[in-house]
């Protein structure tokens, strides 16, 4: 059902399929030039995404985050509550701020080091 989209190239169109319905993405390459701060894409699951970009603000809670290239997304003051990111690379990747009340990071790459909750609660103040 959630996979009836045409293919995702640019913020416009992300906003277009969540606001119509559709909560699973895949495959989707947006950089810095989609800004998606303040923007609500809670309960979305992204699988295979590549989000070099700013979420700052951004309501994410509930998302899911699975093998994911992160490197460089900004999530500061973003809404993180019960979101999961697995299996991603976070490099350089910012939390200042976030609400992570519930938050899952698990078996994620930093810098070719696998980093979980525990390194998370380490760092997530200093990427």
């Amino acid at each position: 059902m959630d996979h009836y989209m045409t293919e995702i190239t640019t913020k416009q169109l992300l906003l277009e399929a969540y606001g119509e319905g559709q909560r699973t993405f895949e495959d989707i390459e947006l950089t810095d030039s989609a800004d998606l701060s303040s923007v609500d894409l809670s309960e979305a699951t992204f699988k295979h995404c590549c989000f070099n970009l700013a979420f700052v603000q951004a309501n994410l809670s509930g998302c899911r985050f699975l093998e994911c290239n992160l490197k460089t997304a900004d999530f500061r003051n973003t809404n993180l509550q019960q979101a999961t990111i697995t299996g991603c690379t976070v490099e350089s990747t910012r939390f200042e701020g976030a609400e992570v009340e519930g938050f899952v990071f698990s078996e994620n790459s930093v810098y070719g080091q696998n980093a979980g909750q525990e390194e998370f609660n380490t760092f997530h103040h200093f990427t």
